[in-house]
């Protein structure tokens, strides 16, 4: 037998973990209730971690639906385990994934998007993508977070582990645990958030006078691209003690761009860069500015590459064909091994 989720309404069969961060993990499964075993994704909340399964209710209950992942249900329930004998080595993953779950859950049960995080189609090659596909990936990402921002929310953790690949090669953004609604007056945050080389200066060095949450989504945004463009951190830490990052403080940018040479970027992708990760966060551009940039539309035609005005759908085929291609690759290895 495998673990059970037990809800107030159905019982989950918990196949394999296909995703964890630091509030909750996330598992694939399918209701008992339902004969065609339709695969949901299963977020799994421990008791220290309601906060979070709250933020991120909260948060979807501000969203257009349509855009982001559906929601299906949501609660609290018991996680069922029973060590057993199998050969299916998910099984037994998931038996000890499961290990630091004890007695009540919260869950959120959701669509699953079928072909994982961002991040793995990245770190599985250790490469990240040419910069005309990264510009086209990036505008997917981007319109999500002006949607947020619109409504008056700041993600706080936006990072490629945070963005998933549906069925149709489609992206979405996810992982609102962090996120904070921002008041009517002002922008700003009074705690920690987030994911510690995705952070901005100014929450690095948080002090009683909070930081701008949009501002610090901005630099999450520009430390996003340079991954997914070069395929690694552009520093380590995003304060003085780092030099890479002591030299963005210093707008010493063509020093620092002196590290990545071989990667043969554009000027026009360093501009931008330079004007997301920037020290000062007053003086970075805004998601509109960003929207207009030179780089942008060198890569990007508004009228021509988003016909219908419906960014989740009309992802573009250059992109799908060399995200089936990468798929293809980390499918290859994972059999191997």
């Amino acid at each position: 037998m495998q673990p059970i989720l037990e809800t107030n309404t159905s019982k989950y069969i918990i196949l394999e973990e296909i995703g964890h961060g630091a509030t909750c993990s996330v598992y694939k499964g399918y209701s008992l209730e339902d004969n065609s075993k339709k695969s949901y994704a299963i977020k799994i909340f421990n008791e220290n971690g309601k906060k979070y399964f709250d933020k991120e209710i909260l948060v979807n209950n501000y969203l257009p639906p349509h855009y982001f992942v559906h929601i299906y249900n949501f609660g609290d329930g018991f996680i069922h385990k029973e060590i057993i004998n199998s050969e299916d080595s998910h099984i037994h993953e998931t038996l000890y994934s499961l290990d630091k779950y004890n007695g009540k859950v919260y869950y959120i049960i959701e669509e699953l998007e079928e072909n994982g995080e961002l991040f793995n189609y990245i770190y599985e090659l250790n490469e990240g993508f040419s910069e005309r596909i990264s510009c086209k990936i990036f505008i997917q990402i981007l319109k999500y977070v002006k949607i947020l921002h619109d409504n008056r929310i700041a993600h706080c953790d936006i990072k490629p582990e945070n963005v998933i690949i549906g069925k149709k090669f489609n992206l979405k953004l996810i992982g609102f645990g962090f996120s904070e609604i921002l008041g009517k007056e002002d922008n700003f945050i009074y705690e920690y958030k987030g994911s510690e080389i995705y952070s901005s200066p100014e929450v690095r060095n948080r002090n009683m006078n909070g930081y701008d949450g949009i501002k610090n989504d901005i630099f999450s945004l520009g430390v996003l691209l340079f991954v997914i463009t070069i395929g690694r951190f552009p520093f380590e830490k995003s304060n003085y003690s780092d030099r890479k990052y002591r030299l963005i403080m210093n707008k010493k940018y063509d020093d620092f761009w002196s590290y990545y040479e071989q990667y043969n970027l554009t000027d026009e992708f360093k501009h931008l860069i330079n004007n997301l990760l920037c020290y000062d966060p007053s003086e970075r551009f805004t998601i509109d500015e960003i929207l207009q940039h030179l780089w942008i539309k060198m890569f990007f035609n508004e009228n021509n590459d988003n016909k219908n005005n419906n960014f989740i759908n009309d992802i573009d085929d250059e992109v799908v064909e060399e995200l089936k291609k990468r798929k293809e690759i980390i499918d290859a290895k994972k059999s191997f091994f």
